[in-house]
């Protein structure tokens, strides 16, 4: 398999983009187990999906890598939040962290 192309995204674009390479050809193993985890995952629809973006997207310190980050593990309290960024070169205040867990529960909650 060679690798055309690297780009963040979140586990609903994969699993978007899975399900239509299974729709054009037969997935190969590692790519079959993939499609089955995501699909297994609570998903948000569209709309919801895309408005949590655009929320995300109105807090300046956050790139879209973060934000993919965080609508694929949809963290909803102030420690989950904190520890998914514990690892990153980021510096989140308190307020910042805590009004990402709130926008979650808005629409993952």
């Amino acid at each position: 398999m060679e690798i055309i192309a690297e780009d963040d995204m979140d586990r609903h674009d994969a699993k978007a983009v899975m399900e239509a390479r299974a729709a054009v050809k037969e997935l190969i193993y590692e790519q079959k187990i993939c499609l089955e985890y995501l699909q297994k995952l609570p998903s948000l629809n569209d709309v919801k999906l895309r408005q949590l973006r655009e929320d995300l997207a109105k807090i300046a310190i956050l790139k879209p890598r973060y934000i993919a980050l965080i609508t694929s593990l949809l963290p909803n309290t102030d420690e989950e939040v904190d520890a998914l960024f514990m690892k990153e070169r980021t510096n989140l205040k308190k307020e910042e962290i805590h009004q990402i867990a709130e926008i979650v529960k808005k629409y993952a909650g």
